[in-house]
């Protein structure tokens, strides 16, 4: 920004931009330009097309605040408050891990999947933010989703995202830990189980961004021991939640496809995997045959 000369959106976001890669922020310019047109209300052609459009001083006071917070690595998604996630829009923040376009992959095939079912039932475990259930019951004509969580934090965030998205009649959210099984006694019988469990091994951390090992909440992340162990107990427990020729539908991390096919190959039939964007097996799901 030039001394003496009233800021505007040009120059501010070139400043944005600059503070960011001397940051060492790999997405420097799209961080930029986003924490500004969120604060600006504007469109993207809206921000780019008229760079000499002035800004109010207040609104620059608070560009250079989340500039300065995005330089220490707070996660872009937390300093706006929500991001786009499968036609909905859901609230982030520390409470939950931050929804991946990759996880879109998943509800496309869960729905994919239920097309024929007449107002299915459905569990998802490790719910999070909500992210998974609000798409899916936001994108059915009919059916309900329950969201299991082991953390209150989370859920209450979920609640919040499912009102924001005007699904709460078609959801619910319980607390409990699947790994005790005290939870199952709470719950019924599903068409449906599908988790984007923790996967992450704790071996693995030194090669997340700071992003991630700073500020997203760690249980949501890591599966301390055995990074296979909530796929085993899910997949353990399958006769007791879900219904005979019922979808079980997995995100998996990078190199577990086809481990996890074989955990359920016991009990499940027509297993397939699918790739994401980036061409990872991503999405493990099969029918259950008890």
């Amino acid at each position: 920004m030039t001394a003496g000369r009233s800021p505007d959106t040009g120059s501010l976001l070139d400043w944005g931009k600059k503070q960011l890669k001397k940051s060492g922020i790999e997405d420097f310019d799209f961080s930029a330009e986003a924490l500004l047109r969120n604060i600006l209300n504007l469109s993207r052609p809206g921000l780019l097309l008229n760079p000499e459009r002035p800004v109010d001083q207040n609104k620059i006071d608070e560009y250079k605040d989340l500039i300065s917070e995005r330089a220490k690595r707070v996660p872009l998604q937390y300093l706006i408050g929500y991001v786009e996630f499968y036609n909905v829009k859901i609230k982030c923040d520390r409470r939950a891990l931050i929804p991946r376009p990759e996880t879109e992959v998943l509800v496309e095939i869960v729905l994919e999947k239920l097309k024929d079912f007449k107002s299915p039932k459905i569990l998802d475990i490790g719910t999070g933010s909500g992210n998974i259930a609000i798409a899916l019951a936001s994108n059915m004509d009919t059916g309900s989703v329950v969201g299991v969580d082991i953390s209150e934090d989370a859920l209450n965030l979920a609640r919040e995202n499912a009102a924001e998205n005007n699904v709460q009649k078609h959801t619910k959210f319980l607390t409990g830990d699947i790994l005790d099984g005290k939870i199952i006694e709470d719950l019924d019988i599903f068409d449906c189980v599908v988790s984007n469990p923790p996967y992450v091994a704790e071996s693995e951390k030194d090669i997340l961004q700071p992003e991630v090992i700073e500020y997203e909440p760690r249980t949501a992340l890591f599966s301390s021991g055995d990074p296979l162990r909530f796929f085993k107990v899910i997949i353990g427990i399958a006769p007791k939640i879900l219904r005979s020729h019922g979808l079980m539908a997995f995100e998996v991390g990078l190199g577990q496809a086809e481990t996890v096919k074989d955990l359920m190959s016991s009990t499940f039939t027509d297993l397939y995997s699918y790739r994401d964007l980036s061409g990872i097996e991503r999405v493990i799901a099969g029918t259950f045959t008890g």
